[in-house]
């Protein structure tokens, strides 16, 4: 073979290699083009598609409920209406409408998120992996911890000495599964005697069908406060389980919804308002109910939330 063939051949080997790596990375492309295209977000299509976004909530002041007007407020119901502003903004639907759903029961929750009913549930639901097959959690916007209340005239300050007793608590709560657990590790043996609503689990410890009513403190002490013999009732001093960390509850797998999301969170949790927010519904009286949780935002709670501060950085 002389080298003018030699060239020849060269050059078309060059050619055919050039023709078959121009083709992978066509086919590479429009594989990449496919895979971003199955990723693009169900919920933010159906939104700029409708106009509308769906949010649930539940009776639990001060984080969401009806006022006596109908219209819905609270805590996080305030933070659930930035982020819908800056959803807004960022879709340029300056008509984006709030359809807001009454999850009346907790366990309807779980049927709304399966069906694909709302678009955020902004209420008193914490970040348990026991829920994570049926929806995602935004970042963190607060926290506390499951607390029993009883009758003072009982004189039960511990867990312990419920042993054996009958206590009340809401069926699917977080609450529950702190519970549970501490039941099952203390070997308590308590009769446990679930509810469809906190109201309900304080009533049937009330009434002395039961011995305590656990609820996460933050609602507890409203639900007491609002009691005409508030006077009869004690908290116990310590938490059972680990803190609950409150989330908004979002659609299952849908990381661009909950994108946008978080970085609305963290603009917030960054704002100075953060606190001044956290401050009209717990240490201010709470509007339409006129109830003081005389719980102001504190160090120790800001310390506790600046772990979840790298949300922009990791699109928790």
């Amino acid at each position: 073979m002389n080298i003018d063939n030699k060239v020849l051949l060269d050059k078309n080997s060059s050619a055919k290699i050039f023709n078959w790596l121009n083709m992978c990375v066509f086919l590479v492309s429009g594989l990449f083009v496919s895979v971003a295209q199955a990723q693009l977000s169900k919920t933010i299509e159906s939104i700029t598609k409708t106009h509308q976004i769906n949010i649930a909530y539940r009776d639990a002041p001060p984080f969401s409920y009806a006022a006596s007007d109908g219209k819905v407020v609270g805590y996080v119901i305030d933070l659930c209406n930035v982020i819908v502003s800056d959803i807004s903004k960022h879709l340029n639907i300056p008509d984006l409408k709030v359809n807001y759903i009454e999850n009346k029961y907790l366990p309807e929750r779980d049927e709304l998120l399966r069906e694909k009913k709302v678009d955020m549930i902004c209420s008193v639901n914490a970040n348990v992996i026991e829920w994570k097959t049926i929806a995602d959690y935004s970042s963190p916007y607060t926290y506390s911890y499951t607390r029993f209340a009883t009758l003072k005239n009982k004189k039960i300050s511990s867990i312990d000495q419920l042993a054996g007793h009958t206590v009340s608590v809401t069926s699917g709560s977080v609450d529950a599964l702190a519970l549970n657990q501490t039941n099952r590790e203390l070997n308590l043996n308590l009769f446990v005697i679930t509810t469809p609503t906190m109201e309900k689990a304080f009533e049937l410890m009330r009434s002395g069908k039961t011995s305590a009513a656990f609820i996460n403190d933050i609602s507890l002490k409203e639900i007491i406060e609002a009691q005409s013999d508030k006077n009869l009732f004690s908290i116990s001093d310590k938490g059972v389980g680990k803190p609950q960390f409150f989330v908004i509850l979002l659609p299952h797998d849908d990381k661009e919804f909950k994108s946008l999301v978080n970085q609305s969170l963290c603009k917030i949790r960054k704002s100075p308002d953060f606190g001044k927010i956290h401050d009209v519904w717990f240490n201010k009286p709470i509007p339409y109910l006129k109830l003081n949780l005389q719980t102001p935002y504190s160090k120790e709670m800001d310390k506790v939330l600046t772990q979840f501060d790298d949300c922009l950085r990791t699109g928790r």
